[in-house]
C-alpha cells in the first residue's frame, strides 16, 4: 500500500516534462562527480569526493574543502554552477511539493485504513461528534474511521482516521476497510429537512455495505440513525442490525450499541 501511495503522490506532483528534467539533472550530477574527479584526481582522490564537491557547489553551500587547481577543473566548475544550480532548484522544489502532497493525501486518507476491528462512523454531524467522544471516553484506544465528503477531517484525534469520499461507492468503503470493522454506524447529516430523503440515503448506504459484505462472505454489523420510526417497517431489515431513532437519547444509545461486542469481552 505504501508503493501505491507513493505512486499517487508522484502522479500528482510531477508531470512528464518535470520527470525528464529531474532525470537529466540527476544524470548530470552523477556524471559531473566523475568528470571533476578525472579532471582533478590529485585534489579529489575518488568520485565520492567529487560528488561531495558537486553537491556543495550546486547547493551554493561552498565549504571550500575541495578547490579545483587546473584551468579545466575551474572552467568545468563554472559550467557546473551555471547548469547545476538550475537542476538542483527543480529537484528541491519538486521534493518540497512531494512532501506537501504526501501530507495532503495522507490527511484525506487516500490510501485508506488498513487496520481491523475498528469502528466506522459514516457522515459527520453533531451526533457523530458526541457519539465518538462518548466511545473514546469508554475505549480510549479504539480506532475509529470517519467517512464523509468534507475536504478535510472535521475531527483531529490520534485514534480517528478520516476517509474522504462518497460512501455509496465501493472504493470508498474499501478504503475504510469496512469488511473488517467491528461495527458500522450510519448517521444522518445535520439540518436534514426531508426525512424521507434522509432515511432513504441512510438505507441505501446500509444496503450497499451489506451487499459488498455478502459478495465477500464477510460479516458486518450495521447500526443506523433513523429519522422516522414508520420507515423501519418499510425497510429491508436484512441489511440493518440495529435502528436508533433520532429523537431518542441518541448519542448514549448509539455508543452503547456500537460497543456492545467489545463490552461483552471487556
Amino acid at each position: 500500500m505504501l508503493i501505491a501511495l507513493i505512486k499517487k503522490v508522484l502522479q500528482k506532483t510531477i508531470n512528464i516534462e518535470h520527470w525528464k528534467l529531474m532525470i537529466i539533472g540527476v544524470v548530470f550530477i552523477i556524471l559531473s562527480s566523475f568528470i571533476i574527479y578525472l579532471l582533478e584526481p590529485d585534489e579529489f582522490k575518488n568520485p565520492l569526493n567529487g560528488f561531495w564537491f558537486v553537491m556543495t557547489t550546486i547547493s551554493q553551500v561552498g565549504f571550500g574543502d575541495y578547490i579545483p587547481k587546473t584551468m579545466f577543473g575551474r572552467l568545468y566548475t563554472v559550467l557546473l554552477y551555471l547548469i547545476g544550480v538550475g537542476f538542483f532548484a527543480i529537484i528541491i522544489a519538486k521534493w518540497v511539493d512531494l512532501l506537501n502532497n504526501y501530507e495532503e493525501l495522507k490527511e484525506k486518507e487516500i490510501m485508506g485504513y488498513r487496520g481491523k476491528n475498528h469502528m466506522i462512523m459514516i457522515n459527520w454531524s453533531q451526533k457523530t461528534k458526541i457519539t465518538i467522544e462518548e466511545i473514546l471516553n469508554k475505549k480510549p484506544k479504539l480506532e475509529i474511521v470517519l467517512i464523509d465528503q468534507l475536504n478535510n477531517s472535521p475531527c483531529q484525534h490520534d485514534q480517528i482516521h478520516y476517509v474522504q469520499g462518497n460512501v455509496t461507492k465501493i472504493d470508498t468503503l474499501q478504503r475504510a476497510n469496512v469488511l473488517h470493522a467491528e461495527s458500522i454506524c450510519i448517521f444522518v447529516p445535520d439540518n436534514i429537512i426531508d426525512e424521507v430523503a434522509g432515511d432513504g440515503k441512510t438505507l441505501l448506504i446500509a444496503s450497499t455495505i451489506k451487499q459488498l459484505a455478502q459478495e465477500k462472505n464477510a460479516d458486518v454489523y450495521i447500526i443506523v440513525e433513523i429519522l422516522d420510526e414508520d420507515h423501519i417497517s418499510n425497510t429491508n431489515l436484512d441489511c440493518i442490525d440495529e435502528f436508533i431513532l433520532s429523537n431518542k437519547p441518541f448519542s448514549h444509545l448509539m455508543a452503547k450499541t456500537a460497543l456492545h461486542k467489545q463490552l461483552d469481552y471487556s
